[in-house]
């Protein structure tokens, strides 16, 4: 195979086509994003296998190989004077609800309870 028969082709994953491309874009795209890849993978974002190199492109988030990076709520924030008084997990509202509106929950339905005995015996004592 020569050179000047050498195909060079990108994978769109959009349109699930191949599109053939000039040798030197080909270059230029394939070193931008090996190196976007690798950087991926160094932060531990991306466990594309080298067999899927090919679909590689620059909508990371998109990937079905991308890793979501974990935060903690201990980690603690720093803010601009490098004082970390507050963690992450001081600022995260808890989706439980709270025990006081448990609490006055349970008494309104106790007194619709209480309520409803008085409207009943009433009804019955009009029988």
């Amino acid at each position: 195979m020569t050179k000047e028969s050498k195909k060079y082709r990108i994978y769109d994953k959009t349109t699930k086509q191949w599109y053939e491309i000039p040798e030197d874009q080909y270059r230029e795209y394939d070193r931008w994003r090996t190196a976007l890849r690798k950087r991926m993978q160094y932060r531990g974002e991306c466990f594309c296998p080298r067999s899927k190199w090919w679909l590689c492109d620059p909508h990371c988030l998109d990937c079905e190989f991308y890793i979501a990076p974990s935060v903690s709520l201990d980690e603690p924030i720093i803010l601009d004077d490098r004082s970390s008084d507050n963690t992450l997990g001081d600022y995260v509202s808890d989706p439980n609800a709270l025990t006081e509106k448990i609490a006055a929950d349970r008494d309104l339905l106790l007194f619709l309870f209480a309520r409803l005995l008085d409207a009943l015996s009433v009804l019955l004592q009009m029988k």
